[in-house]
């Protein structure tokens, strides 16, 4: 029987690790919640989440300035996330509220900041802060969709890696390649950006957010052959393409520091972002949830090592116990 066409590739792979496998197989939830049962032994994902992890390691992983501090305490190098919970919340807040605190740690990273839901994932809600009006836009915004933010210093990251762990185990690694364009000699960067919007290399959101984040340059003409990155964020949802590492000093160097803080955690099975800053490769993020949707989506070979990745992650799940 055929798949829906808005069926998750997630959902599709473990339908057909189980069916190859011998797991019954059973959905619940329009998919969100996939069970899996062999000889008298049941199972089950959750999201992109396999019951692997402990419950404590999968919120530690949620919560982005809970992991920061984790890190922070193991003295391992990571990117700051100042947690603030929402005034919704003022039975777990200060008397005088946090917005003092807010300002004062803007006004300590000269207003140069990434405000961000400390729980979301995806990139999304994430929003680059150049002065005190834009953070109160993305104070609020945030506070509206959700229970507490993080504020974390603006780097000009250049690179963004993310390696997937399970047990210890790199099981991929690959950087985040931003968007770009590459001059003709004759176009402006806002012709090359409509461009792409136009082929669909780039999403709506993607090409006003280049606009803006270019808008000095706009008229002017690259040159031919010169490239030119048009985003900022990494995230493969914004546009960014997987460029899978060989192995070498920089992948061992990637390796050691994802086990670091997969370790400091306690978590099983997890998805590490690093990022390259001037000081060197700082953890950014840890994620619970293991989405290849994007991933898969980038080339076709991508498909078979997602796949292989699933199943070992669901043959982990009924060694375990």
């Amino acid at each position: 029987m055929s798949t829906p066409s808005y069926e998750r590739i997630f959902v599709t792979l473990l339908r057909e690790i189980a069916a190859e496998q011998g797991y019954n197989f059973t959905s619940f939830s329009q998919d969100w919640i996939l069970q899996f049962e062999k000889a008298g032994q049941v199972r089950r994902t959750f999201g992109f989440n396999f019951e692997i992890n402990s419950a404590t390691a999968y919120m530690l992983a949620g919560d982005k300035a809970a992991v920061a501090a984790v890190l922070q305490h193991q003295n391992i190098a990571h990117i700051e996330h100042r947690f603030f919970l929402n005034p919704s919340r003022s039975a777990y807040i200060p008397e005088g509220g946090h917005w003092p605190a807010i300002l004062a740690y803007a006004q300590q990273q000269n207003y140069n900041l990434v405000a961000k839901p400390n729980e979301g994932t995806g990139g999304l809600g994430v929003v680059r802060v150049k002065n005190q009006a834009q953070l109160e836009k993305a104070v609020l915004s945030i506070f509206q969709k959700g229970q507490s933010l993080s504020l974390s210093p603006y780097y000009d990251i250049q690179n963004e890696y993310r390696l997937l762990m399970l047990d210890s185990e790199c099981q991929l690694a690959y950087a985040k390649q931003r968007p770009q364009v590459i001059g003709d000699g004759a176009s402006s960067l806002r012709t090359l950006i409509d461009r792409q919007l136009l082929a669909g290399a780039i999403t709506q959101a993607q090409a006003v957010e280049a606009l803006e984040q270019h808008q000095p340059q706009l008229d002017q003409v690259l040159p031919a052959g010169e490239t030119l990155t048009i985003g900022w964020k990494h995230n493969l949802g914004a546009g960014s393409a997987p460029q899978l590492l060989q192995p070498g000093p920089l992948l061992d160097q990637l390796q050691a520091l994802a086990l670091a803080a997969q370790q400091a955690i306690n978590i099983r099975f997890a998805s590490i972002d690093i990022v390259e800053v001037d000081g060197g490769p700082c953890v950014l993020e840890v994620n619970s949830g293991i989405m290849m949707e994007h991933f898969v989506r980038h080339q076709p070979q991508n498909r078979a090592t997602a796949k292989a990745i699933y199943a070992r992650a669901l043959e982990k799940m009924f060694a375990s116990r």
